[in-house]
């Protein structure tokens, strides 16, 4: 049995990858077969040919094997920041343990300083430029509130100068009236009020004075007349009260020219100049209000341009002294300095002093060593049967000696592109295996191999991988008799590197023979029922009879074992051992 896994491993060994899953995938008799067929072995003559074991029911393990690479579960890649391209002039060793905030690479600084010391400058004016901005708004905004408090006041004392003329009552008429005015029917009017009405009352007044005195004077002359015709008084007292009677008469005539002149011309002039003056002011008062939006709104235009220039600048400035502040390059958390060196073709990076490096490029990876896990590349035909959790054992080159156990934590969702240049037509899907312990030396980059345990079912009935052999497209064991060897149909399922499933076929205890014996008989199987296992099953052509059922019997006394439609032959998905 020992020399059959060394033939497998050899054949492993010489089968591209490719093929190598396809040979699984055929099932373990069908391994053993091309096994021994390619390297001589397995025939009638094989040494051991009468040896035999018994088909037992023990528990049943199916592992995936496959190399893997250690790695830190959490790791941070540490990116040049510093925009365009700068060179390294200083680097920190590969491999040094670094604590959080310590130095990892220092980057030419020269061209960042001269352009910090640029913007500072420019910073400087648009500040300068933005006080001054903010005092002339501030003078505007004092200058409109003057402005619009004299205008303010100018409509004011026009409004009080025309009630204090009209009167507030007809004032009130003339404001809320929208027709046109004609003043001159207001000296009259019963609402008039005011200075004109004073006005008018006094001329009044003085013309009925004036009747009064004229009437006095007019019966003084008359008596005088009388006194004179008698002789008590002279020509000269007549003549005097004459004149004066005369004066009586002229300021009649003068107060009464007075108020025409007044009602005429004074107070439609005087209550049309204070009503205008009234409206210019409230005109006025609009038109100032309106230039000093006009104005403040110019300076606060202005302010705010020189504010977002002061901003830009102060962020172009920030970023300047950031950019200077970045071209020293410091852990952002404790673990193992790793040189970033790329993970494609093209995409090859050497990390060392003078290298130039642009920007958002990754120069160093930064993992933790406390918690490790184990990347493995799991091929596409057996990565259905990886799942999250799953139990897993691995050894680290490095360190052979210990066997460490993990589990499972990630399966790929996509296949991995890293090197799909070498081999476009492989597909791999990167599986994480998380480490239960992580053991004192382990860095990571160092190369492991991974079993992923798939399969770990109890009470399972199995037999040898080389037992197991292919006739005429059958799998078949050869069981020991009283009466000889005998060939028997068998169907198989899983398999590992030492033992196979046994589906149908055999019963427990029985016992096989672990190469093919010499004068064994070859399987009777009759033409028509031949239906090898190894091909997928085909509809009938028209006219040809169908497969038997699944309870009819076939010619050699078994039965058909009834698969799902489209379903593959028994061990056509068998993981890799």
């Amino acid at each position: 049995m020992a020399g059959v896994s060394l033939r497998i491993r050899k054949l492993k060994q010489a089968l591209p990858r490719k093929a190598w899953y396809a040979v699984l995938g055929v099932g373990a008799a069908v391994v053993v077969a091309l096994a021994l067929a390619s390297l001589g072995g397995g025939g009638a003559d094989s040494p051991g040919g009468g040896e035999t074991t018994r088909a037992i029911r023990d528990r049943f393990v199916v592992t995936i094997a496959e190399s893997g690479e250690v790695d830190a579960k959490e790791s941070k890649d540490v990116k040049c920041e510093v925009e365009g391209q700068s060179t390294i002039v200083w680097v920190i060793e590969e491999g040094k343990v670094v604590e959080k905030g310590g130095k990892l690479v220092e980057l030419d600084a020269t061209n960042l300083e001269d352009r910090l010391t640029s913007r500072l400058s420019a910073w400087r004016s648009a500040k300068a430029a933005y006080e001054q901005a903010e005092k002339r708004y501030e003078i505007q905004k004092s200058t409109n509130e003057s402005l619009l408090s004299q205008a303010s006041l100018t409509t004011k004392f026009a409004l009080l100068d025309l009630k204090k003329y009209l009167g507030d009552a007809l004032a009130e008429r003339l404001i809320a009236s929208e027709d046109p005015v004609d003043f001159a029917n207001y000296a009259h009017n019963e609402a008039l009020g005011g200075e004109a009405l004073q006005k008018r009352r006094d001329l009044e007044t003085g013309i009925d004075l004036a009747n009064e005195e004229l009437s006095r004077a007019a019966s003084k002359v008359e008596w005088t007349r009388k006194l004179e015709g008698k002789g008590y008084v002279t020509g000269s007292e007549l003549e005097a009260d004459e004149l004066a009677h005369h004066r009586r008469e002229v300021e009649l005539e003068q107060a009464g020219t007075a108020l025409d002149l007044f009602l005429k011309y004074d107070f439609p002039k005087t209550a049309e100049q204070r009503f205008t003056d009234w409206v210019e002011a409230k005109r006025e008062y609009a038109r100032v209000e309106a230039r000093c939006e006009s104005e403040l709104a110019s300076a606060q235009s202005k302010l705010e341009a020189a504010k977002d220039d002061f901003e830009q600048e102060e962020r172009l400035l920030a970023k300047a002294r950031e950019q200077v502040e970045k071209a020293v390059i410091r852990a952002p958390q404790s673990g193992m300095v790793v040189y970033y060196t790329g993970s494609g073709r093209w995409d090859n990076v050497v990390i060392e002093a003078g290298a130039v490096v642009r920007h958002q490029q990754t120069l160093i990876k930064l993992p933790n060593l406390e918690e490790m896990i184990v990347s493995a590349k799991v091929h596409e035909s057996v990565v259905k049967q990886v799942a999250a959790g799953a139990p897993a054992y691995v050894t680290i080159d490095a360190h052979p000696e210990k066997r460490l156990t993990g589990r499972v934590t990630k399966v790929g969702v996509m296949p991995d592109r890293g090197n799909w240049w070498l081999n476009p037509g492989l597909k791999t899907y990167l599986t994480e295996i998380t480490l239960d312990e992580t053991p004192a030396g382990l860095k990571p980059g160092m190369s492991a191999q991974v079993e992923i345990q798939v399969v770990d079912r109890p009470g399972v009935l199995q037999v040898p991988v080389s037992s197991v052999h292919l006739d005429k497209g059958y799998q078949v064991v050869y069981v020991r008799t009283p009466r000889g060897p005998e060939v028997r149909r068998v169907e198989v399922g899983l398999s590992n590197d030492r033992t196979v499933e046994i589906v149908s076929g055999l019963k427990e205890g029985e016992r096989v023979h672990l190469y093919k014996p010499d004068g064994a008989p070859e399987l009777d199987v009759p033409e028509k029922a031949k239906e090898p296992l190894l091909l997928p099953p085909r509809e009938p052509e028209p006219g040809e009879a169908a497969e038997p059922s699944a309870d009819q019997p076939k010619p050699d006394g078994g039965r058909v074992r009834q698969r799902p439609e489209g379903a593959a032959a028994p061990n056509a998905n068998r993981p890799k051992p």
